[in-house]
């Protein structure tokens, strides 16, 4: 079809055809998202038990300001990741570590949340001592044909007493400063579970200086055209002592946007950065908890030589909690609101 159109006195054609402008391809979300390499890991002296669980006693300080980002979400580590997804409403849950049991762990986690219904269920499968046996009858199930079975299992039975203790844990610091996590709310443990069902939940082996795993998640995740909305790295940072050149060029390629935040734990610098109250509940080595606008972290990365001790020099400390500080343009906010 053509049509005329008069413009002053000046008669232009266009011309255009009434067919539908040829669509790019969809994306195949699981495709894409299973499809990222990952590291081969090595035995290390931390493939064990106890790095399986979390002594971050205080990741409640955070819910205020992860609530409901969305986005896709990054996580070295293990159970308090799903606590803090849970909380951020993540779409897709890339979770990484570098020592074989934790991703395994995380691989135990996601099962478990597709074959149990309830919180109290999850719980009582992580018991050796009474779901043993229950528990292989899932993997076998789950992992059919895996050539990880056998270590699945392995690292289930190691595992299984640290999880009890920790539970128990966090039973306490609930009780104490009550609030709702994926392991006592059925609300957020069904958020989890249909992620899970769903396949939006990888656990990979990588190393945070690593080449492979974190570029291709990257890649991947700005193919599904999922903004990273969180940065978990726990406390690994503080023991980097300036960040690597693997690890610049690996994370200043991960698609961010203007609501993403770094979420990280320091235990450094503990004159000025006090241990967030009843932090050290479960150990006795406490955290500061902060926050960091994420496109701002990898825009430093740029920097020839930067250290994650160079973002607090002008971080703000909530005058109300002070075990939680904002660092960047989330400080100079957090400064200008208390005025």
């Amino acid at each position: 079809m053509r049509f005329a159109f008069l413009v002053g006195l000046t008669p232009v054609l266009l011309l255009f055809s009434c067919r539908e402008a040829k669509q790019a391809p969809k994306v195949d979300m699981q495709q894409v998202f299973f499809a990222s390499p990952e590291e081969n890991l090595k035995p290390t002296i931390w493939d064990t038990g106890d790095t399986t669980v979390t002594n971050e006693d205080r990741l409640e300080i955070y819910e205020p300001h992860i609530r409901g980002i969305g986005g896709g979400y990054f996580g070295v580590g293990s159970i308090q990741n799903f606590t803090l997804a849970a909380w951020a409403r993540s779409e897709y849950i890339w979770l990484m570590d570098f020592t074989r049991v934790v991703v395994a762990a995380n691989k135990i986690h996601t099962a478990f949340l597709k074959h149990l219904a309830t919180p109290q269920e999850h719980r009582l499968m992580w018991d050796k001592k009474k779901s043993a046996a229950a528990a292989d009858k899932l993997f076998e199930q789950e992992f059919a044909g895996n050539p990880e079975l056998p270590f699945i299992k392995e690292s289930y039975r190691k595992a299984s007493p640290y999880l009890v203790i920790t539970f128990g844990f966090l039973d306490r610091i609930t009780k104490k400063r009550p609030y709702k996590f994926w392991l006592n709310d059925q609300e957020q443990y069904d958020y989890l579970r249909k992620l899970a069902k769903e396949n939006r939940i990888r656990a990979l082996r990588g190393d945070l200086n690593g080449e492979i795993t974190v570029q291709g998640i990257a890649a991947a995740a700005k193919q599904m055209g999922v903004p990273l909305r969180i940065l978990y790295y726990s406390n690994a940072e503080e023991y980097f002592r300036g960040y690597k050149p693997n690890f610049k060029r690996s994370f200043t390629q991960l698609p961010v946007d203007a609501a993403s935040l770094v979420v990280r734990t320091i235990s450094f610098d503990k004159g000025r950065f006090r241990w967030a109250a009843d932090s050290d509940l479960s150990t006795d080595r406490g955290f500061h908890y902060s926050l960091q606008p994420a496109a701002e972290f990898l825009n430093e990365l740029k920097k020839e030589q930067v250290d994650v001790r160079d973002f607090y020099k002008t971080a703000f400390i909530d005058p109300k909690e002070y075990g939680l500080s904002f660092l960047g343009s989330l400080a100079e906010k957090k400064r200008a609101e208390a005025k």
